[in-house]
C-alpha cells in the first residue's frame, strides 16, 4: 500500500454525488437491510440514538438487536425499527452463548451490520464481537465497545476478508495502538498513516475536530462540525449514519465520507438553532433531513444546468 501524504478535504459536491435521485418505483428493499447489535440494559440510549440516526439516514429496513429489557422503551421511540430481543447476563449485558443462533440468523439477512454502541465489555461481549468479525461477510461498522473488545487482539481485523469500518474516538484509538491519547491528538495524521499500515483492509474514521478518514493509503479531512457536538451520544449518531449508508450500498469509504460530512453539517445546523452549549445529539438527528434537503436542492440545480 502506497501512502499518499496529501490530505483531501471532503466537499459538499463530492457527498452529493453519492446520492442519486431515488427511482419512482423504489421499495424498501432497494435501500438495504441493516442490523444494529447495540446497547445493554445500562446503556439503552446508545441503541436508540444509533438506530434513530440510521432511520433518518435513509435505510430501508432496520433491525435493532439489543438487551431484551430495552425493547419496550426503544419501540416507543423508534417506531420504524424491527427489534430482536437478546438475552443478557445478570448485569444486563448481551451474551453470545445464549443468543448465537438468533444473531447468526439475523446476520444472514443483513446487508450491513453495526456493532458496539453501548454494548459494554464482558467476556461474552468480547466473544460476540470476535465471532461477528470472523464470521460475517457483509460490511461491518465497529464502534465504541466493539473496538474496545478487540483492543488486545487487533490482528483479528487483519484476518477479516470483508469490508470493515472502524470509528474510534481518540481514547479508543489510543487503546487500539497502545499509545497515549495525547500521542493520538498531537499527530493525528501520523496515527492514521500508522493504522492504515497496520490494518490495510480497514476504513479508519478517527473522530474529533476535523475528523480524518483513511483508506488504501489516502486520507480525507472533514470540514464540518463544531464543539457543540462534544457530548456523549454524538458518536452513536455517526455510527448509525455510516451503517445506514453502507446498507444502502454506498462503498464503505463513500459511506464513511458521507457519514462524517453529513453528521457534521447536521451538527452545524443544530448549533444554529439550539446553540453549541444547548444542542444535544438528538438534535443532530433531527437536523439530518435538513442536510438531505440541501442535497436534493443541489441535485435539482445540476439537473437544470445539464438540461442546457
Amino acid at each position: 500500500m502506497t501512502i499518499n501524504s496529501k490530505i483531501e478535504t471532503i466537499t459538499f459536491s463530492k457527498i452529493c454525488s453519492f446520492f442519486p435521485k431515488r427511482k419512482i418505483d423504489s421499495h424498501k428493499g432497494n435501500f438495504g437491510k441493516l442490523l444494529c447489535i447495540t446497547g445493554s440494559q445500562r446503556m439503552p440510549g446508545a441503541a436508540a440514538m444509533s438506530s434513530y440516526a440510521a432511520l433518518r439516514s435513509g435505510v430501508g429496513l432496520l433491525t435493532t438487536a439489543t438487551a431484551e429489557q430495552n425493547i419496550s422503551s426503544l419501540s416507543s421511540q423508534c417506531f420504524e425499527s424491527m427489534y430482536l430481543p437478546l438475552k443478557t447476563d445478570l448485569d444486563g449485558f448481551i451474551t453470545w452463548n445464549k443468543n448465537e443462533e438468533l444473531i447468526k440468523n439475523a446476520v444472514d439477512k443483513s446487508d450491513a451490520i453495526l456493532l458496539g454502541c453501548g454494548l459494554g465489555i464482558t467476556e461474552e461481549t468480547i466473544l460476540l464481537t470476535k465471532n461477528i468479525i470472523k464470521n460475517t461477510r457483509c460490511p461491518l461498522i465497529l464502534d465504541a465497545d466493539g473496538l474496545n473488545a478487540i483492543a488486545d487482539s487487533i490482528n483479528i481485523i487483519s484476518e477479516r476478508e470483508n469490508p470493515i469500518i472502524l470509528t474510534p474516538h481518540p481514547g479508543e484509538m489510543a487503546r487500539l495502538l497502545k499509545i497515549s491519547i495525547q500521542e493520538v491528538q498531537n499527530n493525528r495524521t501520523k496515527v492514521i498513516h500508522d493504522t492504515m499500515k497496520l490494518l490495510p483492509k480497514a476504513i479508519i474514521v478517527l473522530k474529533g475536530h476535523e475528523t480524518l478518514v483513511g483508506y488504501n493509503g489516502s486520507i480525507y479531512k472533514n470540514p464540518t462540525g463544531n464543539p457543540g457536538m462534544s457530548r456523549g451520544g454524538s458518536g452513536d449518531v455517526l455510527a448509525g449514519m455510516i451503517a445506514a449508508f453502507t446498507a444502502q450500498r454506498l462503498s464503505p469509504v463513500e459511506a464513511a465520507l458521507a457519514g462524517v460530512y453529513i453528521h457534521g453539517m447536521a451538527g452545524d445546523i443544530a448549533a444554529q438553532i439550539y446553540s453549541q452549549s444547548a444542542m444535544l445529539p438528538r438534535d443532530i438527528i433531527e437536523c439530518i433531513p435538513k442536510v438531505f434537503l440541501k442535497i436534493e436542492d443541489n441535485r435539482q440545480i445540476n439537473d437544470v444546468k445539464s438540461a442546457f
